[in-house]
């Protein structure tokens, strides 16, 4: 059991019970999922394995390919060809990986964007040999896009969001509202 997810079953449940009004223990702000995700601007197989297999040493499981489902013909992109990656991360890992999001990979950012949209907090990481990962293997990885990190919550409303993103100590002084 990481640290979030002990501190988030034994003491931030209890700490928002005791400050909002409840009727059911199911209405309690939680961390749904976390989504990394890729998006390609040139399709080829040449381009593909990279992303694939960072997302694999990120997230410890398997990615998925996102297919395009119409025609594009601005972007010269046909229906049925791989535009990106993306792997979900539920149960236990969320709180694994938001553990390292919060003490080592955004402390070593400069600059990194967020927007904040429902319930969802979309992160972009310009710079991905902040991850040790990735750091190691360098050469392996030479073009790589920016990598989109999605924060899926339930929640009541905003407040109650960032709520319990700063008692992650997450750094939403930085966030945006859209």
């Amino acid at each position: 059991m990481s640290f979030f997810e002990y501190y988030y079953n034994n003491i931030l449940k209890a700490e928002f019970l005791t400050k909002y009004p409840y009727k059911n223990v199911y209405q309690l702000p939680k961390l749904d999922k976390v989504v990394l995700s890729f998006s390609l601007t040139q399709t080829s197989l040449k381009n593909l394995l990279p992303l694939i297999s960072s997302l694999t040493l990120l997230a410890s499981q398997k990615p998925c390919l996102i297919t395009s489902k119409r025609v594009y013909l601005h972007l010269r992109v046909k229906s049925g060809l791989p535009v990106g990656c993306k792997v979900d991360i539920r149960g236990k890992h969320k709180f694994i990986l938001l553990e390292k999001l919060v003490f080592s990979i955004l402390p070593r950012l400069k600059e990194f964007s967020t927007n904040f949209r429902g319930n969802v907090l979309s992160l972009s990481v310009l710079n991905l040999f902040v991850f040790k990962e990735i750091e190691k293997d360098y050469e392996y990885f030479p073009n790589l896009p920016k990598l989109n990190v999605h924060l899926v919550m339930k929640a009541n409303g905003d407040k109650e969001v960032f709520d319990f993103l700063s008692a992650f100590r997450f750094p939403i002084q930085k966030m945006r509202k859209i």
